[in-house]
């Protein structure tokens, strides 16, 4: 299996404030699920903004196809990833331009109907102005859940080869959770899927599991190791949700 991501000793945090990561150490292989979690707070978002240079590590280095991440320039970088951070940014613009921004390439008005559909926002293209809606700053203003859809709808169009998404069905009810997640997954194929969540809907479908903790990754493995794992953290906390 091919490594994509390795990290070793990697440490972040600020003088007078508790370390956002302490140690952490872990690899990621091309086409790999992996799903991160952990207590609200503990590091898990940090560790997302580190994989594509938003912050630099104090101490450490992580490794990107074999080189340091630094030796990337922020374009390059950029291209190889899909970041769905918890706030997603809605540009006073068309719908069509929201979404088209996903992709590189030209989409097609039936590929975005299609996606918009998958996640839930079918009113918006079913109104009269369709994908011509304005959006944004003077225009229809999104609520926090529509706004999480579109952030969705942005993945499910994007052709990188490796997707983060942080908390992406926050606020989301149970069931569409399930099936935005599936399409999640079904999109992810081929691709390196790292998600950040405290839910543990469809845990079991993800390859690998990370667990962090005050700042440390604590636990990793598979979910089968990890919930038969006795006195295990991980199996400690699906037992008190």
């Amino acid at each position: 299996m091919q490594k994509i991501i390795s990290a070793s000793g990697l440490c972040l945090g600020y003088e007078g404030c508790e370390k956002l990561i302490t140690d952490a150490e872990f690899d990621i292989y091309a086409n790999d699920f992996v799903f991160i979690t952990g207590q609200s707070g503990s590091g898990k978002s940090t560790l997302l903004q580190l994989l594509v240079r938003n912050y630099n590590a104090n101490q450490g280095e992580i490794l990107f196809a074999g080189n340091r991440i630094q030796a990337y320039n922020e374009s390059s970088l950029r291209q190889q990833f899909c970041f769905l951070t918890q706030r997603v940014h809605v540009f006073s613009d068309t719908l069509r331009n929201n979404l088209q921004l996903a992709n590189h390439a030209p989409l097609s008005d039936e590929k975005m109907v299609s996606v918009l559909q998958q996640v839930g926002l079918e009113k918006l293209v079913n109104q009269e102005q369709g994908l011509d809606l304005w959006l944004g700053d003077g225009g229809r203003p999104l609520s926090g859940g529509e706004q999480r859809r579109l952030g969705l709808a942005r993945v499910l169009l994007n052709d990188a080869p490796i997707l983060l998404l942080d908390e992406p069905t926050e606020g989301l009810d149970r069931e569409t959770e399930r099936n935005i997640l599936q399409a999640i997954l079904a999109h992810s194929i081929g691709k390196t899927l790292i998600m950040v969540t405290h839910r543990l809907t469809a845990i079991e479908q993800f390859d690998q599991l990370v667990v962090i903790d005050n700042s440390r990754l604590i636990e990793q493995g598979s979910y089968s190791e990890l919930i038969n794992k006795e006195n295990g953290f991980f199996k400690q906390l699906t037992q008190r949700i």
